[in-house]
């Protein structure tokens, strides 16, 4: 950059002025960095505490699988499989997760009136229904939080690069020209001053030759 700019003062009050501007921006970016990674630890720790409490469901659920299907036999399986068992209705809400809109899908399930069938599959096939009831909502919770880490993950990301270019490469640079500038005036003004101080002689000896 040194040598683009011109070195004179209004170049030197500019720089200084860029200085200061980037400088508060840095510390605007760590700041604002040093938030958003806090944000991503906890919505990651939401999204773990989701996936252990899913796995849970999820071992109860092919347990109640597994006993549904030995106790059951294939033509019932059949005819149940041709039943709409619930009524599903999707949402789309959204959540503001430092100051980025992230989708969240939502889900209503309502239970449709079927046949009772408790004698031919059992309990385990009504406790499975209430466990995949309860199961299809924070799954759809779960893939939303994923989309929101990577959402978050993109937005740290480009922040960080805007940190270090800043913090690495134009304050540094501006640091670097300033300097550079300040030399230059520096050494203007002291040749100045002895270009002045050789008049003056000149003019003294003239005076005293007189």
């Amino acid at each position: 950059m040194a040598s683009t700019v011109s070195p004179n003062r209004m170049t030197l009050l500019a720089l200084k002025r860029r200085y200061t501007i980037s400088k508060r921006g840095l510390k605007l970016l760590k700041d604002k960095l040093e938030a958003m990674v806090k944000a991503f630890r906890d919505l990651y720790t939401e999204f773990d505490r989701e996936r252990r409490y899913i796995e849970e469901l999820m071992e109860t659920f092919v347990e109640l699988l597994n006993q549904y299907e030995s106790e059951t036999s294939p033509a019932v399986r059949d005819r149940i499989r041709s039943m709409q068992l619930f009524q599903v209705e999707y949402g789309l809400s959204t959540r503001m997760v430092f100051n980025i809109k992230v989708p969240f899908l939502d889900v209503s399930l309502k239970r449709m009136d079927i046949p009772d069938l408790y004698l031919q599959t059992g309990p385990a096939f009504y406790k499975a229904l209430s466990v995949y009831e309860e199961l299809l909502p924070h799954l759809l919770k779960l893939a939303s939080l994923r989309n929101a880490l990577h959402m978050m993950s993109v937005e740290i990301e480009k922040t960080r690069r805007r940190s270090n270019a800043l913090e690495y490469n134009v304050v540094p640079e501006l640091e670097r020209t300033i300097k550079w500038v300040q030399q230059y005036l520096d050494e203007m003004e002291r040749s100045q001053t002895v270009r002045i101080m050789k008049v003056k002689s000149m003019l003294e000896k003239e005076r005293g030759n007189a």
